[in-house]
């Protein structure tokens, strides 16, 4: 799970490789699966369905029959939803936030278990989301202060206001996670505990990874 600002940052990165039109619709999207944390009524399972994850808990993720049904999922949200329509570059960048997910989950999660363990935390700790939420928070608010935005994150969200993820994020929920988003990282410093293991490097790496996996990804949408 890549925090919300990484996810912004891919979106801005992506949008310009795969020459996205309606971008504010891209970038609703890239933050939509997480904006089910704004639903009243929150439970994590509902977070596992719109990350499509029913039945696969966080630390089995990439265990390999784990990862075919995920794949699965994707394609068919990808054949009903981003071949054609008005409004499918919302959900192609739905299907980019699962993308960098994954391989935040490959690239980023897997160091943060080897870390966690040598102060005690197992994944499958309480702990550990703690852990977790440490190098995320301070990731995000690092790249809302030095990234190179090609279009404003707030800014961008908000002129897709009225847009809604069919059967997943309804429109409410993404207003009040662009709301979010700008009260925790845009809105003035912030202060969040250091990292332990990511730094400005590792950031900038994933984030063109990042790019560069839903690129290929979404050029091969047939």
């Amino acid at each position: 799970m890549a925090g919300v600002v990484i996810h912004l940052a891919v979106a801005d990165k992506a949008a310009e490789m795969l020459d996205i039109k309606n971008i504010p619709l891209f970038f609703a999207g890239n933050i939509a699966p997480d904006c089910i944390h704004a639903r009243a009524d929150y439970e994590r399972e509902m977070k596992r369905h719109t990350h499509f994850k029913d039945g696969i808990r966080d630390w089995d993720f990439l265990a390999s029959e784990n990862l075919e049904i995920f794949h699965r999922r994707l394609d068919e949200f990808a054949h009903k939803y981003c071949l054609e329509g008005e409004d499918r570059e919302l959900y192609t960048g739905y299907l980019s936030h699962l993308l960098t997910d994954e391989l935040f989950a490959r690239k980023i999660r897997s160091e943060c278990v080897v870390k966690a363990e040598e102060y005690g935390i197992s994944q499958t700790d309480r702990e550990f989301f703690g852990f977790m939420m440490r190098e995320l928070n301070w990731s995000d608010a690092f790249a809302a202060e030095n990234y190179s935005f090609r279009n404003n994150p707030v800014e961008t969200l908000r002129k897709a206001f009225g847009c809604e993820v069919r059967d997943y994020i309804s429109a409410e929920e993404i207003i009040s996670s662009t709301d979010w988003i700008y009260q925790n990282f845009f809105a003035g410093n912030r202060y969040y505990e250091p990292a332990l293991l990511m730094n400005p490097e590792k950031i900038y790496d994933f984030i063109e990874s990042a790019a560069d996996k839903i690129k290929d990804f979404v050029k091969n949408i047939s």
